[in-house]
């Protein structure tokens, strides 16, 4: 990949909005579905479009479900919308199994023109915070805050340990949602049995026979598998980064270590970092009240 603006003339896009034109229900968001090139995204609107635009992305095999607590205690100051990336969610699975940073960036690029937002902040976690990165290095003037969750800019030893770690741990299959949870609560132990719960409910669907299944497209973990773990290396786009940008770390997180924090600090012009406590890969949902708290101060100075 090439520093500057990415060359959006070598795709043809196509550009669809459904959606279902009925009252947003209070405290609650409404299932929106764009249509990017053939491929049906589905997000989650909260409403109160007179407000600036909050957008967020969640993680590898996450989904947008994965911010409700968190879109809950900010739908009143901001227009929030969390998007269910390609692959992931109830978006539709890529035919050929395309999942680089670049289709990522397509994606967003066109989500973002489709629905006219302007002056963002944009919030990504993990894999979600890498598409953030990416995106507000190459397409800057549309960024008006960025907080990078939790997101590593390139590769390190334990982080593919943590990587590996997580994808033969969650099972491919269980007999109950239950089952999800006592994994996922193995792997992330600060988080509650609710939010575990409610996480799971939305990630995985139950087939005919019975078992629980994924709704990520397993050819995501084959890729990652293939690659050795290994990630594209952004820290040359960091510094290309021109707005307030926030990092947060869970304080116990294998991904990101204190010195990538440091170090994306001293390489993002306006750039401030922030650890979670009690928390690792997943400080949004580990600690939320901690977390809310960082990113209102974050968002009100």
């Amino acid at each position: 990949m090439s520093m500057g603006t990415y060359d959006l003339k070598k795709r043809t896009i196509t550009t669809t909005i459904f959606s279902n034109c009925n009252e947003m229900k209070a405290n609650k968001p409404q299932d929106r579905y764009l249509d990017i090139n053939g491929l049906r995204l589905h997000y989650l609107d909260w409403g109160n479009y007179e407000h600036q635009p909050m957008m967020l992305l969640h993680g590898f095999l996450s989904h947008a479900h994965a911010w409700d607590d968190f879109a809950l205690s900010f739908t009143s100051c901001y227009h929030v919308i969390a998007l269910d990336q390609r692959g992931h969610g109830e978006s539709e699975w890529s035919k050929h199994a395309y999942y680089t940073l670049d289709d990522n960036f397509v994606d967003i690029v066109h989500f973002v023109e489709a629905l006219n937002l302007r002056k963002l902040i944009l919030v990504g976690h993990s894999m979600g915070g890498r598409n953030a990165l990416f995106y507000s290095a190459c397409t800057s003037h549309n960024i008006e805050r960025l907080i990078l969750v939790d997101a590593r800019p390139g590769n390190n030893p334990l982080a593919s340990k943590a990587l590996r770690h997580l994808l033969e741990n969650l099972p491919l299959q269980a007999d109950s949602i239950d089952e999800v949870v006592e994994a996922a609560q193995a792997i992330y132990p600060y988080l509650s049995h609710e939010i575990c719960h409610r996480m799971a409910s939305h990630g995985f669907k139950q087939m005919p026979d019975g078992k629980f299944v994924p709704r990520d497209d397993v050819r995501m973990r084959q890729q990652a598998e293939q690659s050795g773990y290994i990630i594209d290396d952004l820290w040359s786009f960091l510094k290309n980064i021109p707005c307030p940008t926030l990092v947060v770390r869970g304080k116990e997180s294998p991904f990101v270590s204190r010195w990538d924090a440091e170090e994306m600090c001293r390489l993002i012009p306006k750039a401030e970092w922030r650890e979670i406590p009690q928390a690792t890969h997943m400080p949004v949902q580990e600690n939320p009240s901690v977390f809310k708290r960082i990113i209102s101060l974050f968002l009100n100075h």
